[in-house]
């Protein structure tokens, strides 16, 4: 209520009360007009309404009295400085110097590499390349490795024991592999193919009774008259193990899957052996994407959205989640714009909220987040979502 709208009203039993105690209106008036007591009550009632902006300001950033998230922290990066989350911390390059952030905030090492450079990195390594300049790093920061190789660096991948790095024209090169002491272990030619991506998965061999780490490349033959997309696999220092023509339809995204790999397509997940041999019948995903997949406790669970005709401006409604023998179609309460998975939940985020659906349930809970989050850059550990809202970057701890 404004204060200079506000009226007084006395009681009139109230005022021959006073006056029996020799008190008259006018003392009151008199009281009322004490310069002291004016400017007590106003700073009681600056002081009440400056409370009440407060009230209202933690409730707004409450959500409304909806339930929140934990922990909403800025890491200090930018979204164009390539963000990846890296086991319980986020890697950025801000243009010269990678530089490794906790959830917390806190910089836990930087190293340069140079201008124009890109990096690939696991739990448990990273690798980056500028030019023609090779890094291996280890998680705590530390060079491990550091080579010029003997022509520009097109791409690289990091895997548990060893980097894989390609070489030379992007139709012709040579892709070298080099083991967690430095040394090149493999040189495989590429030519007459487009190579698209290298990676590296675990799988028990026929020579091994131990897993061991594989690596898988992935290629476009444009020799023919059809355009086909070829896999290959290798046991480093041992050469290919496999190799078979997937068709006509590219892959987007391969995974490992019990001890074999999950090669997605715009139409279907095929499902081969470490020899590049079709172990099962493909899973049919036409109209959705994968999105994300994750292990826990041994179980592939595998995130798929509505296929989208564009990146940008995504809108989902709806999300597949498949695990073991399960197959289902979890229906979002409102439109989102990223999904991924969590240890025990799957997550949406539709701006300032994030819906939150465990794993055996078909019902999401809505949880009000303190910034509006613009996209979803990947999950750390404990259930931590590295988000950006706008330019800048955050981590948010999720409920399970």
């Amino acid at each position: 209520m404004d204060r200079n709208k506000r009226r007084v009203t006395y009681m009139t039993g109230a005022n021959s009360t006073l006056r029996s105690y020799g008190i008259s209106d006018n003392h009151k008036k008199k009281r009322k007009q004490n310069p002291v007591s004016g400017f007590l009550r106003m700073a009681v009632a600056v002081i009440a309404l400056i409370a009440m902006i407060a009230i209202v300001l933690s409730y707004a950033l409450s959500g409304g009295g909806r339930e929140g998230v934990g922990r909403v922290t800025r890491i200090g990066a930018t979204l164009s400085q390539n963000v990846t989350p890296f086991g319980d911390s986020v890697i950025f390059y801000d243009g010269t110097t990678l530089h490794c952030v906790a959830a917390t905030g806190g910089n836990e090492w930087s190293y340069q590499i140079g201008t124009n450079a890109d990096y690939d990195a696991t739990q448990e390594k990273i690798v980056a390349w500028s030019g023609n300049d090779l890094y291996i790093l280890n998680s705590r920061g530390r060079l491990i490795y550091n080579n010029k190789m003997s022509d520009t660096i097109q791409f690289a991948s990091a895997g548990d024991e060893y980097v894989a790095v390609f070489v030379g024209d992007p139709d012709s090169g040579v892709v070298s592999v080099i083991n967690s002491e430095g040394q090149i272990v493999d040189n495989v030619s590429v030519s007459n193919q487009t190579l698209l991506d290298i990676g590296f998965f675990m799988a028990m061999t026929s020579s091994s009774a131990q897993e061991t780490e594989l690596m898988w490349m992935l290629g476009l033959d444009t020799t023919g008259t059809v355009i086909s997309t070829e896999l290959q696999t290798f046991q480093p220092g041992k050469l290919s193990t496999g190799k078979s023509s997937l068709g006509e339809h590219i892959a987007y995204m391969i995974y490992d899957k019990d001890g074999g790999l999950e090669i997605v397509t715009t139409r279907q997940i095929m499902h081969y052996n470490y020899r590049v041999l079709e172990e099962s019948n493909p899973t049919l995903i036409y109209g959705y994407t994968v999105e994300d997949v994750k292990d826990i406790g041994g179980i592939s669970h595998q995130l798929l959205i509505p296929a989208q005709e564009s990146r940008e401006g995504v809108h989902i409604s709806n999300i597949r989640l498949m695990y073991g023998g399960v197959d289902r179609v979890l229906h979002l309460p409102g439109e989102c714009l990223a999904a991924t998975l969590g240890t025990r939940s799957v997550y949406g985020f539709a701006g300032n909220a994030v819906y939150v659906c465990k794993f055996a349930e078909t019902s999401f809970t809505a949880y009000s987040l303190p910034i509006t989050v613009t996209a979803v850059l990947g999950m750390i550990t404990d259930n931590r979502a590295v988000v950006a809202s706008g330019s800048e970057i955050y981590v948010i701890e999720l409920p399970n």
